[in-house]
């Protein structure tokens, strides 16, 4: 998948301050690495608020229920 203009913008701006924050500033692929990382990580968390949001305001089901509408979406029979 390309990249966006705003993904290269968030990834210069991290690996600009990357290099100020050290000695022995990382590789670039290092720097990419670790701003990968924090991309999924910072992902990971968001998605983890909103499910917690959407249980405390109720938007629930039952696991077999949800078990059983991912098998329609899919094809699957019992």
């Amino acid at each position: 998948m390309p990249a966006t203009h705003e993904e290269i913008q968030q990834f210069s701006r991290f690996a600009s301050q990357r290099v100020q924050q050290g000695d022995q500033p990382p590789s670039l692929e290092e720097c990419l690495r670790q701003w990968r990382a924090e991309q999924e990580r910072d992902a990971t968390v968001a998605d983890l608020l909103a499910g917690h949001q959407d249980f405390e305001e109720g938007r629930t089901q039952p696991l077999d229920e949800a078990f059983e509408d991912v098998r329609q979406k899919l094809g699957w029979t019992k």
